[in-house]
């Protein structure tokens, strides 16, 4: 994204290498890595924050929404696309190395998390890939690339807000916004209690196949709120980001013990949102390091690419018993993540989402002549 306010994108890049670490299951000692699932909701809310800011006032009519759609193509299924085969073609590169080792008496060496059946993706799910449709409850599990249902959710989460500011005035925006965020919360809040029992168990909000797109709606309309919030509010920065941080401290030391405090990090993340979008204040400054800013340049990348490392990474983070080890570990998979997420930023988002937003702006010229 152009002109990107950089500590929103600082934050992308540490949610996303979370999740990485939340998946590969290291550091999970700590909350914020054994609860790291949770920080996908802060990639709805920034999502919301920013699609928001970009085109609440730009969807006028249906070229516009046209042009919309075509941009989030471009942005999301290209790299979607490569992630999925890249992880099907590891999936069945460390099935082959388990059964060679078993073959020939050293199982134990590559015993790790990772299955042992080949990847071979059926029809359902080819199509409902290519479809951005596997997020929607299509199927009753997680299929291939397992991280992208929330890309998919997030791209009929797109078309919704697309419809919604093509069929509502300006005035009832706010009022809808609520509406919809307010009803897909109770929908994520009746799922994680009743169908998947957090409040005993553990992981609300965890939800994905199956409830994750009212999760990422709920998400990205407060997100869309807090944008809202950001152009009519003169903001005291530094206590909002104070405030921000000691709330999410809290979050994550007591959601284990109270599994329901898990519903409320979206309005964390949102809080943080609202500190940091004027890119000023101590955890902005921070958050506009150097580092944190490749990591969020790279942060689809790392969120989509994670996972095939994990196959393989897998292995020796099951193996790692000294703290040590674990770093070691630690330190590998992420350098070998943030290499790899350069080059698929360099040669397939990056690239991919130009041509497609040229396609856009000349679909939009097109229709315009046409009315």
């Amino acid at each position: 994204m152009k002109n990107a306010i950089r500590s929103l994108e600082g934050g992308r890049g540490i949610a996303a290498l979370v999740v990485a670490l939340y998946h590969l299951g290291i550091g999970m000692q700590f909350s914020v890595i054994r609860n790291g699932y949770l920080f996908v909701d802060l990639f709805f809310v920034l999502s919301g924050f920013v699609i928001f800011a970009a085109y609440s006032n730009r969807l006028n009519d249906g070229g516009d929404l046209s042009a919309f759609v075509v941009r989030r193509v471009g942005r999301l299924f290209p790299l979607l696309v490569f992630s999925t085969l890249f992880f099907i073609l590891v999936q069945n590169g460390v099935v082959l190395a388990k059964r060679i080792a078993a073959d020939h008496g050293y199982a134990a060496l590559l015993h790790s998390p990772g299955a042992m059946d080949y990847a071979i993706p059926t029809a359902g799910e080819v199509l409902s890939t290519l479809t951005m449709t596997h997020g929607l409850n299509v199927f009753d599990h997680l299929i291939l690339n397992t991280p992208s249902w929330s890309i998919s959710t997030e791209f009929y989460t797109y078309i919704l807000f697309g419809l919604v500011c093509l069929l509502t005035s300006r005035a009832m925006r706010v009022p809808v916004y609520i509406g919809i965020a307010a009803i897909c919360l109770g929908i994520c809040v009746w799922a994680s209690v009743n169908l998947h029992g957090c409040l005993k168990d553990g992981g609300c909000l965890s939800l994905t196949y199956d409830f994750g797109y009212p999760r990422s709606v709920f998400s990205f309309f407060l997100g869309a709120l807090t944008c809202l919030a950001s152009r009519h509010a003169r903001l005291p920065v530094t206590v909002l980001q104070i405030s921000g941080v000691a709330m999410l401290v809290l979050l994550f030391a007591f959601t284990d013990a109270v599994p329901a405090i898990a519903f409320g990090f979206p309005f964390a993340f949102a809080l943080l949102i609202l500190s940091t979008c004027q890119d000023r204040g101590p955890l902005a400054e921070v958050l506009k390091a150097r580092p944190f800013q490749v990591l969020g340049t790279r942060s689809y990348s790392i969120y989509l690419l994670h996972m095939p490392l994990v196959l393989i990474f897998g292995n020796l983070a099951g193996r790692a018993t000294s703290i040590s080890a674990s770093l070691l570990v630690m330190g590998s998979f992420v350098a070998t993540l943030v290499l790899l997420s350069g080059w698929t930023y360099r040669f397939i988002e990056d690239p991919f989402r130009n041509r497609f937003n040229r396609f856009a702006a000349n679909l939009r010229v097109a229709s315009a002549r046409v009315a």
